[in-house]
């Protein structure tokens, strides 16, 4: 139940992730095409890629909770 919840939790922060970045990705969707040819294929391979890594290590980049911070002297 613990593993159910962590994913749709997962799922959540990616939707929510993807709407706060949407023109961004309009912007790479816009660029894309208007390529041609082989740097069509290259461009579009390197956007899934990088939009993939991004939803990936969308948990590296959660902000921590006051009670998690380490305080620095």
């Amino acid at each position: 139940m613990k593993f159910i919840k962590k994913i749709f939790t997962w799922l959540y922060d990616i939707l929510k992730e993807t709407i706060a970045q949407t023109f961004t990705l309009l912007g790479f969707f816009i660029a894309w095409l208007t390529l041609t040819g082989t740097a069509k294929d290259i461009v579009g391979l390197a956007i899934i890629g990088s939009t993939i890594l991004w939803l990936l290590t969308l948990g590296l980049r959660k902000d921590k909770t006051e009670n998690q911070k380490k305080v620095s002297r």
